[in-house]
């Protein structure tokens, strides 16, 4: 397993060329930010040469273990990137380093609230304090009035308008 993504510019084939492969996942250095990386880069990518320019289109993905901002329980989720577009100056370069760019594609898909139901498990939280889950009815039933019978929203309405 390779630990960067080069594309070797030398006798780039006109109409292209298709990188494959996987990258250490140590790349994202992520082990104490609560979210692992547990597995292998994995990308698929095609690539243009056009003058100074190499495009890049495809698909990456790397396996990460996420805690759950509601119950703390440590679940795995894979983070993919299937409409991966990613441009790069080429001029007087031999062979360019994508590594970092593939590398904050990845980052940036990664969600900022973790949740256990986004890899497909059922959140312990939900059962023992209250409903969370993300695919729950917006119309709960609950009643925000105040013991007098006025919304906690009605203060609102005192202040003056401009």
């Amino acid at each position: 397993m390779q630990a960067r993504v080069i594309i070797p510019l030398e006798e780039f084939p006109e109409e292209g060329l298709w990188v494959q492969g996987e990258a250490d996942g140590a790349l994202f250095g992520t082990d104490d930010t609560g979210a692992a990386c547990v597995g292998a880069l994995s990308y698929r990518l095609e690539a243009q040469l056009f003058e100074t320019e190499l495009v890049l289109r495809g698909s990456v993905s790397a396996p990460f273990r996420l805690r759950c901002d509601r119950c703390l329980r440590e679940f795995e989720y894979t983070v993919t990137v299937d409409d991966l577009t990613i441009s790069c100056d080429v001029r007087g370069k031999a062979e360019v380093d994508v590594t970092e760019e593939l590398r904050e594609e990845v980052l940036l898909e990664l969600p900022g609230y973790p949740k256990c139901e986004i890899s497909g498990l059922e959140c312990e939280i939900n059962d023992t304090i209250c409903d969370f889950r993300l695919d729950k009815d917006p119309h709960s039933g609950v009643n925000s009035a105040t013991p007098s019978g006025k919304s906690v929203w009605d203060a609102l309405d005192d202040f003056p308008r401009k």
